[in-house]
């Protein structure tokens, strides 16, 4: 009877050790892919253009491939997720069907975003303006228009000329698109505000328009919007604002407005 007692014990204690290294070895698998998981970066899917295509062209499926990556990026020190940069898996269909307008110029290997999208169509004209502008198309040659190179990012001055009188009209336009003829220049579209597309289409229809091609950097303003000038001479006079636009940046580190005018009163004399 105490035998049969002893060896029950033995047993109970056996199976208890058995549980208890059955349990440390699942904690531990358990621990290990934790450990994995935590160490394995987590993936999400981008997409790549193919190859360039131009503004306006309707986004599809063949013109991207699919590449995966870490489904966080660090931004500033801080840690976010993919997907608030780029187009990702999660969200790929949807975007193909809402927003399928490329808004600007891409090209091969760019990643899709949705600022590359436009939620509607358009020519690469349209994608390239600013909001709320007007595009204008006047007609201009190699001469009125300053040279057959105008371009598009080209900033230009508009005049205006009725009968004996030249106005300038506008100053530091942006060109949106030039068209070209066998003769060469044959016009110029200008991206304006409302005001500036009625003054610009009266003065094609009742006068002649010249552009003069200007340095976007360092373009000096006129004080007085519309300088006029007649065979009596400038019954507006031109007088020029030394303070510069926005985007202006000095050529010369460190050069005044007086060592600007020295420079020019040397010249004058010379």
């Amino acid at each position: 009877m105490r035998a049969k007692q002893q060896t029950e014990h033995s047993t109970g204690k056996s199976r208890k050790v058995l549980i208890v290294l059955g349990l440390a070895v699942v904690f531990m698998l358990l621990a290990g892919v934790g450990v994995y998981q935590l160490l394995t970066p987590q993936r999400t899917t981008i997409f790549l253009f193919n190859k360039d295509y131009a503004a306006g062209t309707q986004l599809t499926r063949d013109m991207l491939t699919a590449i995966q990556v870490d489904s966080h990026v660090v931004d500033g020190g801080l840690r976010q997720s993919t997907g608030d940069y780029f187009i990702t898996g999660n969200n790929y269909n949807a975007v193909l069907q809402s927003a399928g307008i490329l808004r600007a110029d891409v090209h091969g290997g760019n990643v899709l975003t949705t600022s590359a999208l436009s939620t509607t169509g358009g020519n690469a004209i349209e994608m390239n303006m600013r909001q709320n502008a007007i595009a204008v198309t006047v007609g201009v040659n190699d001469i009125s228009g300053v040279t057959g190179d105008l371009a598009y990012g080209s900033r230009v001055n508009v005049y205006a000329s009725y009968n004996a009188e030249t106005i300038l009209l506008l100053q530091n336009i942006r060109v949106l698109k030039t068209t070209h003829s066998s003769s060469g220049l044959s016009s110029a579209t200008l991206e304006l505000d409302h005001e500036q597309s009625l003054e610009v289409i009266h003065a094609q229809t009742y006068g002649t328009v010249h552009l003069g091609l200007v340095d976007a950097n360092g373009y000096m303003f006129t004080t007085n919007d519309k300088p006029t000038y007649t065979l009596a001479g400038y019954t507006v006079t031109a007088e020029i604002n030394r303070t510069q636009p926005d985007s202006y940046t000095p050529r010369g580190a460190g050069e005044t407005e007086e060592e600007t005018g020295n420079e020019s009163e040397q010249e004058n004399a010379n």
